[in-house]
């Protein structure tokens, strides 16, 4: 393949609500520039883009996929990114790296989630977009109710080409600029004259929008004057980089109905990557905005990882300057290590293109790096620069797992996946045992254990965790402990008293030696907290770790002969179990500090739900249309709280979630606590 220059580079990301058409869209694009042969199909399983095994059974899309098109000598990467809400970190990813969003949503007649998160992501990050209004052909389609949906919410909003529609079907288009109408084939075709007084309202509408983007069109528009083509031009461009312009246009994917038309707009409309927006990096410490230029030095960023059964791990990089050629030194600014690059690729879907030189603004892939992962910044070795990091998703459910054999062989393939998705996360949790895989939601976590069982034929389980919960003391209480032992031989002697009490210095354990008169030699003082220390990881009540505990030697009796360091560590225990189990024993249990954000109308609910769950509110506050709330809530009741926000709101809820201190639980759960660990340890003694 050729190399193309900067200008002749458009990186577009498909995204939306899942089963919207992107994955079709996708194959469209391709079908119609000729690079591939056939139309695949989602329902056939033989569509490029979706080509995992999970992605095949489900019919849906599951990881972003990549490929590119060649269209009017320009080249479109195309970036296909999964609709369904547990995988939003693909969707983060890919607006990272391109340079404007095909927003696709079906013509139901409404605004759908999907486009509207779609949308304010494109807000957010400051990255153009179009919307392609998808499935116009289906029967009871409603164009113009999705149009009037989406302008109600979003008024940046105007098409620039409306659907002729004869007899359910798409037959041609009109292009709002001009008002002439074309059919399939780009043959002028007559405008019904509902369509050309729609049409004259949207061209007003785009007019004004032009004007705003520049003083002297805007003395023109308001004397009168008609803009040129140029001016026009340069004015849909203007507005549409700096995102106070979105347009709209229709089609239908399946049959590949105003995909040529499409592919015009995206060379004619969409922003090169040198005309984008310019991504932030850090040089020698100090913020900066790097441009696009391939006579600079060399830079990328990776940002995305695949798992490829026959090259390893592919990282898929934007050049963000200069160039790069298959051998060239590279550095990693991220891992401050040399790399090198081998084989330069591009992708469509599952296959790999070699190619010899990536320029700015261009996607590839490379393999077999020794110390590349998903965000770090490569350059030529002697420009020094990092790119600010995508910020993922934070994992918001979490899952303990198990497998039925081969566990730890379970968990390595589960560790691997961690490569391919940034918002997934295995982890062991030190308190409870159980080792966590942590995501965006349960479709993700299940997708992730069905993809291990596919490659590693192994059965994985999972459950809600256990509860972190930790063990404390509420009142002093004082114990010996005495150990002696004789048989035979030399015989184990240890006396100690020891009183123990809430409130260590750390929070954790505290020891203090108050023995006077040697009643405890000296040698062997350490042996009595090294017992200690040991004792408190299993507190009295179920086995949690005991904290907060101060614990004060201050007694106790020796044997000349018989007293050895294990005796006082054994009477230090006997002690702690005694005296903590008569000091007023309880439970904490982790508090979470949420933040929820939901859109006004759902907030009642979110209230009222939060209080079911012991939760306590702190504040709200308003941010535009939405409002969020600061909460106080025990890790115990917050479980399954990402599936049931999703339920409340229709997907348009997010929260995050940290720690923010232990409490002691209510008594009426400690014998259901104590239960519950009761039963662990009998399962795991059958084991």
């Amino acid at each position: 393949m050729k190399t193309f220059a900067t200008d002749f580079i458009r990186n577009i990301a498909l995204i939306g609500h899942s089963g919207e058409g992107k994955t079709s869209l996708a194959e469209a694009l391709l079908f119609a520039t000729k690079t591939v042969d056939r139309l695949g199909k989602v329902d056939d399983g033989n569509s490029t883009m979706d080509f995992d095994d999970e992605e095949i059974k489900r019919k849906i899309s599951i990881s972003m996929g990549l490929a590119y098109a060649i269209h009017r000598d320009h080249k479109i990467n195309v970036l296909d990114v999964p609709g369904f809400f547990d995988f939003e970190g693909e969707m983060v990813a890919a607006l990272h790296a391109a340079d404007s969003a095909v927003v696709v949503t079906s013509a139901s007649g409404s605004l759908t989630v999907g486009t509207e998160k779609a949308l304010e992501m494109c807000f957010e990050k400051e990255v153009p977009a179009l919307i392609f209004v998808n499935a116009v052909n289906k029967e009871n389609s409603d164009f113009f109710g999705t149009v009037d949906a989406i302008t109600a919410k979003f008024n940046k909003v105007i098409p620039i080409e409306l659907p002729i529609i004869e007899g359910g079907k798409m037959v041609g288009s009109v292009d709002v600029f001009s008002g002439a109408g074309k059919d399939l084939g780009g043959k002028a075709k007559d405008v019904p004259a509902d369509l050309a007084s729609k049409a004259s309202a949207y061209r007003d509408q785009l007019m004004e929008m032009v004007a705003e983007t520049d003083e002297d069109l805007m003395m023109k528009f308001f004397e009168g004057e008609e803009f040129t083509q140029d001016e026009i031009q340069k004015g849909i461009h203007t507005a549409i980089a700096t995102d106070s312009f979105i347009p709209l246009m229709a089609g239908n994917a399946t049959t590949s109905t105003g995909v040529a038309s499409l592919l015009d707009i995206i060379v004619d409309y969409l922003p090169s990557p040198a005309a984008a927006r310019r991504p932030h990096a850090t040089v020698n410490g100090a913020d900066t905005q790097v441009a696009c230029d391939a006579s600079a030095p060399f830079s990328a960023q990776v940002f995305k990882s695949i798992v490829d059964p026959y090259v390893g791990k592919l990282l898929i990089f934007k050049v963000m300057s200069g160039k790069l050629s298959s051998g060239d030194a590279m550095y990693n600014n991220t891992a401050e290590k040399p790399e090198k690059a081998g084989a330069l690729y591009v992708l469509k879907g599952k296959k790999q293109e070699g190619v010899d030189e990536l320029v700015a603004g261009d996607i590839g892939a490379l393999a077999k790096l020794v110390y590349t992962n998903t965000n770090d910044t490569l350059s030529a070795p002697d420009y020094k620069l990092n790119y600010s990091k995508i910020e993922f998703p934070q994992p918001v459910i979490s899952y303990a797992v198990s497998a039925n054999k081969d566990e730890e062989k379970a968990i390595q393939g589960l560790i691997k996946m961690q490569d391919e998705d940034a918002t997934f996360k295995v982890e062991k949790n030190v308190v409870t045992g159980d080792v966590l895989i942590s995501g965006l939601g349960e479709a993700q976590l299940d997708i992730m254990c069905k993809r291990v069982k596919n490659k590693l034929g192994i059965d994985i389980s999972w459950q809600e965790p256990r509860v972190a919960y930790k063990e404390t003391i509420r009142k002093e209480a004082s114990a010996e402990g005495k150990h002696k032992k004789q048989s035979g031989g030399a015989g184990q002697f240890g006396d100690v008293w020891i009183k123990f009490e809430p409130g260590a210095a750390d929070g954790e354990f505290e020891f203090v030696d108050a023995v006077v008169g040697g009643a405890v030699p000296r040698q062997f003082i350490p042996a009595v907290e090294k017992g200690l220390r040991e004792a408190i990881k299993e507190g009295v009540l179920a086995g949690y770790p005991m904290v907060n505990l101060k614990a004060t030697l201050y007694d106790g009796k020796y044997h000349p002969v018989d007293s050895k360091e294990i005796a006082f560590v054994i009477a230090a225990k006997l002690s702690y179990d005694e005296a903590c189990a008569k000091a007023s024993p309880c439970f904490l249990e982790p508090i979470m500090t949420a933040k929820i954000t939901v859109p006004s109308d759902y907030l009642g609910d979110i209230l009222g739900d939060m209080n079911k769950r012991r939760g306590r509110i702190l504040f709200t506050d308003a941010e535009g249309s939405k409002q969020v709330i600061t909460a106080e809530v025990p890790q115990a009741e917050m479980f399954r709280y990402a599936t049931d926000l999703r339920s409340m709101t229709q997907g348009r809820g997010r929260f995050t979630m940290e720690l923010a201190r232990y409490e002691e639980v209510p008594g009426s759960a400690n014998a259901k606590i104590i239960e519950d660990a009761k039963k662990r340890k009998e399962e795991a003694a059958k084991k």
